[in-house]
This record gives C-alpha cells, sequence and structure tokens, in this order.
C-alpha cells in the first residue's frame, strides 16, 4: 500500500477496514516511513496517526517513528497549555458577565475521540462571543497576558466584526486564541446565527470540566463549512468529521443535523464533507443526510481528495477558495452573495490601510485589490 493510503487506515475510525493487519506485522522501508512521516505531519495527524498504525502493528524506520512520536508528545503538551488558558479566559469571562461559546477544536475532540483530547492536534483555541462585547472580550484576553497577531492600525476594537469575524492573539507560550464575532467568515450570509439570540447552546465535559459550547448539530454543519472554506487542505478536519459519524448515535441528532443543514442553506458544504469521508475513510453516511452527497457537483470531492495526498501542496489561493464557495452555494441568491463578498466585502487590511467611510471602501475595493498586488509585485 502507499503511504497516503497507511495515513488513511490509521486516521481512520475502524483503521482495520482499510488495512488488514498481518501475523508479525508489517514493517516499512525507509522511504515510505519518510513519506508515511511526512504526510501525518503535514495533516497535522501525528497523535491520531502514531495510535492507528500501532493499532495495526505497522512499525516506522526508527528514525521516523522518533519523530512521529516526538511530534505527538509535542502536540499532547500543546493541548495541556491550550486548555489551561482556555479555563482561565472562561473564567475571566464569566466573571465579567460576557457569554462565550468554545468553538471546533476542544468540542469536537470531547465529541469524536474515544482515545482522547491528546489524540487531536490543536492549533488554537476558538472563542465566540456577541458582537457587542467583541471589545471587553478583547480587552480581557489582553489582561490575560496574550498580544493580538494582527495589526488594525487606524481601527478601532469595536470595529474590526464589521470587517473580519476573527481577530487572532498569542501568548509568551506560543498558544493562540481566536476571539470570534461570527463563527465563519460567510457565517452571517449563510443564515447562521451568531450563537446567542437563536438557540439555547450546550455544555461539553472537556478534561472534566463543563465548557459551553454550541449544539451538537451546530457543531456538525459548521466543521463541514469550516473545511469547505479552507478547500479540505488537511486530513485532520475530515478525520473529525469521519470519527463524529462513527461516533453518533450517542452524541449527534442526524435529524437534527440535517434540519440545521437546510436552514444554513449548507447542504453542499456538508455532501462534500459526507462523499469525503466516505471516499477516504471508508465511513458511510447517515442516512439521514445521505441527499446532501447528490447536492454536490460532479468531480468536486474527487478533485479535491486527489490534492491532499501530496505532502508538499500548499493551501488554496484567495481565488480559489473564492470560487469553491460559489461553487457550493445554493441558489443563485447565495451564489450572487458569496461573489460580492469575495470582490466588494472590505478586509481590515483595506479599512486599515485605506482612510475610507466603509461605503466607499466597498465600492472601491476591487481597485484597492489591483494596487496591492501591483505593489507587492513591485
Amino acid at each position: 500500500m502507499s503511504a497516503w493510503s497507511l495515513l488513511l487506515a490509521a486516521t481512520a475510525p475502524e483503521p482495520s477496514a482499510l488495512f488488514q493487519p498481518v501475523p508479525g506485522g508489517t514493517q516499512l522501508d525507509e522511504p515510505q516511513s519518510r513519506d508515511v512521516l511526512a504526510l501525518a505531519l503535514r495533516h497535522r495527524l501525528p497523535g491520531l496517526a502514531m495510535a492507528g498504525l500501532a493499532g495495526l502493528d505497522i512499525r516506522l524506520t526508527p528514525a521516523e517513528a522518533d519523530g512521529l512520536r516526538t511530534a505527538a508528545l509535542r502536540d499532547a503538551m500543546m493541548v495541556t497549555r491550550l486548555t489551561a488558558r482556555m479555563f482561565a479566559l472562561l473564567d475571566a469571562f464569566a466573571a465579567a458577565g460576557i457569554p462565550v461559546r468554545v468553538l471546533k477544536g476542544p468540542p469536537v475532540a470531547a465529541l469524536a475521540y474515544k482515545g482522547g483530547a491528546g489524540l487531536r492536534h490543536l492549533r488554537d483555541i476558538d472563542l465566540l462571543v456577541p458582537e457587542m462585547s467583541f471589545e471587553a472580550a478583547h480587552e480581557i484576553i489582553l489582561g490575560e497576558g496574550f498580544r493580538a497577531l494582527l495589526d488594525i492600525g487606524r481601527l478601532s476594537v469595536a470595529e474590526l466584526p464589521r470587517f473580519a469575524h476573527e481577530l487572532p492573539y498569542i501568548d509568551e507560550a506560543g498558544c493562540i486564541v481566536e476571539l470570534h464575532a461570527a463563527r465563519s467568515a460567510h457565517g452571517r450570509g449563510a443564515g447562521q446565527v451568531d450563537g446567542f439570540d437563536g438557540d439555547p447552546g450546550g455544555v461539553l465535559p472537556v478534561t472534566g470540566r463543563p465548557v459551553p459550547v454550541d449544539p451538537p448539530a451546530e457543531i456538525f454543519v459548521n466543521l463541514c463549512r469550516h473545511g469547505a472554506s479552507h478547500a479540505w487542505v488537511l486530513l485532520k478536519w475530515l478525520a473529525d468529521i469521519s470519527h463524529l459519524i462513527a461516533a453518533a448515535p450517542a452524541v449527534l441528532d442526524w435529524n437534527a443535523i440535517a434540519a440545521r443543514t437546510r436552514q444554513s442553506g449548507s447542504g453542499r458544504h456538508v455532501g462534500l464533507a459526507l462523499a469525503l469521508a466516505r471516499d477516504l475513510h471508508g465511513v458511510l453516511p447517515p442516512e439521514a443526510l445521505a441527499e446532501f452527497i447528490d447536492t454536490v457537483p460532479a468531480g468536486l470531492a474527487q478533485g479535491l481528495a486527489a490534492g491532499l495526498s501530496d505532502p508538499g501542496k500548499g493551501g488554496p489561493t484567495p481565488l480559489q477558495m473564492a470560487r469553491l464557495e460559489i461553487r457550493l452555494a445554493t441558489g443563485v441568491g447565495a451564489k450572487t452573495a458569496a461573489l460580492r463578498d469575495f470582490v466588494f466585502a472590505p478586509t481590515i487590511q483595506d479599512a486599515r490601510d485605506w482612510p475610507l467611510p466603509r461605503g466607499l471602501l466597498w465600492a472601491a475595493r476591487p481597485a484597492l485589490y489591483v494596487l496591492r498586488r501591483r505593489r507587492a509585485a513591485a
């Protein structure tokens, strides 16, 4: 089997369904071991890959096995640090009376990975707050020893949600926190509420402590939209989908997810995630969601899957991401909104660099985009 096929088997919910262990185990040669390691690191899956390979009795050469083990240990240490920082921030927000929800990483790890949060690479903590609380939340994060990673120039913090859905921060230990005013850049235009005036939310235990999170249906749909917004360039995101499906029905209500998918206009986003999970991890789609696979443009899942196996492949360009978002949008109105946002919606960089009223920024953004590209080329 190829290194890519071995990694798919190792990171699937049921590894033995994709690779049948042999008596005495399988010893990979040095080139194949290097390829497996490179792919595991490129897709940010060292912990899950190491556990899966061990379960299949597949052995890397000593140097590559040590590299995978070191990366998995580094990930586990970062998960520990990020979790501690998350709890401190949640306590500070609660003391200030700011409602907050934790997105993506910790809730997904708690729902999907029976082997513990250490199996899942965690790069940052995503915190969603109401837009009216964004500035107060920003001050709390700074007070906890973080600094903003983005130069906002002349803009005030209160203005940021008008130009971006998140602001990243980092502390001295390298822990990253992203403060969100919306779940995604396309959230408001896709029928998604901000999380505090449309549903009751929920609580999940993370390392034994209750953490405020989205309802499970929102978590699943948001993961599908997030993966699509980045053209599914990381197998890590698809592993989340595959392991969540395998964890059901204990943690997910597929009928609720189908209803949320329709409400948010996310049928193609969810269908694409299900098609990729089926084709790469051998995970069959839930019956209640199977109809959404038929809405995915022909050849799209296969094209994205083909690019995943290249360890040197970079991320998509903004134009590629915009084209994908337009293809996945359902209906003329949603496609027009996606195209409008790409062409005209001003970014923080636009607002910072060009002191124009927001209405003029919308009108001038195509010209500003071309001008910035020409300056960069020069």
